[in-house]
């Protein structure tokens, strides 16, 4: 039975922000490969992310507003959805 005592001011326990965040880091780079300039901005950025060590999370958290018109741009609810979960809970 899953946890369902969460508290992501205590710990992040039973939240999986990592592995939600990794999730959200194979849409982003999904997009990545499309033709526009929100996928232009994202393909130098998953480069950079590589570069400086930042874990998807950390990459997650620190582009929400941009990850959000990837999204939108690309009319996909379940990552819409998915990146609401992981601004909600883990950023």
């Amino acid at each position: 039975m899953p946890n369902t005592n969460t508290d992501r001011y205590i710990s992040f326990s039973g939240l999986d922000c990592d592995g939600k965040a990794q999730k959200l880091a194979r849409y982003i780079e999904r997009y990545a490969q499309n033709s526009s300039q929100l996928s232009e901005y994202f393909r130098t950025k998953l480069e950079n992310r590589i570069s400086l060590g930042q874990d998807e999370l950390f990459f997650t958290c620190s582009q929400i507003n941009t990850v959000r018109d990837l999204f939108e741009e690309n009319e996909d609810t379940e990552a819409l959805n998915l990146l609401g979960q992981i601004e909600e809970d883990c950023c």
